[in-house]
């Protein structure tokens, strides 16, 4: 891991860590123990928290901001979710043209409550507000060290229960759905998923799978009519559109959901 830090990101440093563990519990042989492994990784964690402390994070982007509190779009939602969303803020129509006129049945497509699910660290997402947004930090933040979450959260591999089956705590160290039970943010979570069908936005995740239990939990829940990813396009015309929703795909177990929520490129924007 500490040879590849300078090409890889910190999501594939997850997933390097998680392939070295899972051959350090299948390999008798293996040149490093488990032990070992989670020293260099817990050493790469304070280095990644000092390089945070330095990135200066002053810049709202309007256009994000605007984003995050936009109406609704119909066209957007699911078809098998569309009806179930609409029920739920007292609308019967099929797209914001149909409202278009009519100021207080258009008002009914403002997202009574939003949730910033920052998976950074920084304060970033905190700068990003207004009287419907809450803010979940749901991997903890710098100010609150003791509580910042990272490792592997994979529960879909099929290696993970042959992880649970070895009784070795030591493996167990950076799996993310354990860390999550220090701290309330799961929880709050799971709540705000409950209590209305919801849209997600994608807006810089990767969606990779080193945070895959927690994103099929968000994706495949039955209140979930829409997943909107937010993509870059650079200057010689190259996008990752599909990238990410390659990335988002491996995410689900039930691929008829991921072809119906995934909005389709036409109707997303650019970061």
């Amino acid at each position: 891991i500490l040879q590849s830090i300078e090409t890889k990101g910190w999501v594939d440093i997850e997933n390097d860590y998680y392939q070295l563990l899972k051959v350090g519990m299948d390999s008798p042989g293996c040149n490093y123990t488990i032990s070992e492994l989670n020293e260099q990784f817990a050493f790469l964690q304070e280095k990644l928290i000092e390089y945070l402390h330095t990135i200066e994070t002053d810049n709202v982007r309007n256009d994000l901001q605007n984003a995050i509190i936009d109406f609704f779009d119909p066209a957007d939602f699911s078809t098998e979710g569309k009806k179930k969303a609409l029920d739920s803020i007292g609308l019967n129509i099929s797209s914001l043209a149909d409202v278009e006129y009519n100021y207080g049945e258009r008002d009914k497509l403002i997202p009574k409550r939003i949730m910033l699910l920052s998976f950074n660290y920084t304060k970033t997402a905190k700068m990003y507000g207004n009287f419907n947004i809450t803010h979940n930090y749901i991997h903890g933040e710098l100010e609150k060290p003791e509580n910042i979450i990272f490792g592997y959260g994979d529960e879909l591999d099929k290696s993970y229960q042959s992880i649970l089956d070895m009784n070795d705590n030591e493996l167990l160290r950076y799996v993310k759905s354990v860390k999550y039970l220090e701290t309330r943010h799961y929880h709050d979570l799971l709540e705000f998923l409950l209590a209305a069908p919801f849209q997600v936005l994608i807006m810089g995740h990767s969606c990779g799978n080193s945070d895959r239990t927690l994103l099929n939990t968000v994706f495949e829940h039955e209140n979930c009519v829409s997943i909107k990813p937010f993509y870059h396009k650079w200057e010689d015309g190259r996008d990752n559109y599909l990238e990410l929703v390659q990335n988002i795909s491996r995410n689900f177990t039930n691929m008829k959901l991921f072809r119906d929520r995934v909005v389709n490129k036409e109707q997303c924007k650019t970061m």
